[in-house]
């Protein structure tokens, strides 16, 4: 496996998916959103539940194949109002993604009244994570993630 070519299209697809406003309600599983990308060989789909609190799963497939893999799950600690405001910064910071920890989005980012932190462990092929997002009153917002390669 060309491991550069995946890290791409990771980025790639994560910058495509959620970020971008690119999701949609599943065809395949009731209540679940979904983002989707392909491109070559490699196929990636996050599937997720819930909007305020969420649990999901990100998947990379290279020829119908599992190669890479995350789940998630977290949300809004409180609401006050500012859930849309919250995820439309999360959408930015996860816009900004890059090869070096394609997991979520940078160690830290900042917009406004908000601040983005991310803090991981782990390489590429199995690593764990803790995002979150705060305000002027405090932590209002976190998510647990983890993942890595998938061997068969």
């Amino acid at each position: 496996m060309d491991y550069e070519k995946l890290l791409d299209f990771i980025v790639d697809s994560k910058r495509k998916g959620y970020a971008s406003n690119n999701e949609k309600g599943s065809k395949s599983f009731k209540n679940a959103h979904e983002s989707f990308n392909q491109s070559g060989n490699f196929t990636y789909r996050d599937l997720w539940y819930g909007t305020v609190t969420f649990s999901g799963m990100e998947t990379v497939m290279e020829n119908e194949n599992p190669v890479w893999g995350m789940v998630y799950s977290g949300g809004m600690l409180d609401e006050n109002g500012n859930t849309q405001r919250t995820y439309a910064f999360l959408k930015k910071s996860l816009y900004l993604v890059d090869r070096e920890a394609p997991y979520r989005g940078p160690k830290s980012f900042s917009d406004g009244i908000f601040t983005y932190h991310n803090e991981y462990s782990g390489e590429f092929d199995y690593f764990m994570g803790y995002e979150s997002i705060e305000n002027e009153t405090g932590i209002i917002y976190e998510l647990h993630y983890s993942g890595g390669s998938i061997i068969e």
